[in-house]
């Protein structure tokens, strides 16, 4: 039984160290609440820890396993549901497909 007990416990700390969490910051198109709901339900998938979308700064915070999903991906995912990201650009015709008050390249925006 202990050799059992110290086998479990060898699975799951090998597990836990083999992952990669880490944070980072992008700057993503939007401009209302709808926007924000769908930035962060775009992101509602494996390998994303946590995805906090700020619409006054265009920032999203996002905690993610690097070993299940990586930058590049994540901004794919946000592009796929008509958001710019710093690192690419929505196709236009999802673009024109979001909400009219969701149009944010219409707006003054700041990448920086």
């Amino acid at each position: 039984m202990k050799m059992l007990i110290t086998g479990l416990l060898a699975l799951t700390v090998g597990a836990l160290s083999a992952q990669k969490i880490t944070t980072d910051t992008l700057w993503v198109g939007g401009v209302c609440g709808m926007c924000k709901d769908r930035i962060e339900a775009a992101l509602d998938t494996k390998g994303i820890i946590n995805a906090q979308y700020n619409i006054d700064q265009h920032r999203l915070v996002v905690t993610y396993n690097t070993r299940k999903i990586d930058r590049v991906t994540i901004s794919k995912r946000l592009n796929d549901v008509g958001h710019d990201t710093e690192l690419s650009k929505a196709d236009d015709s999802v673009y024109q497909n979001i909400h009219d008050c969701c149009r944010y390249r219409e707006h003054e925006h700041d990448h920086e």
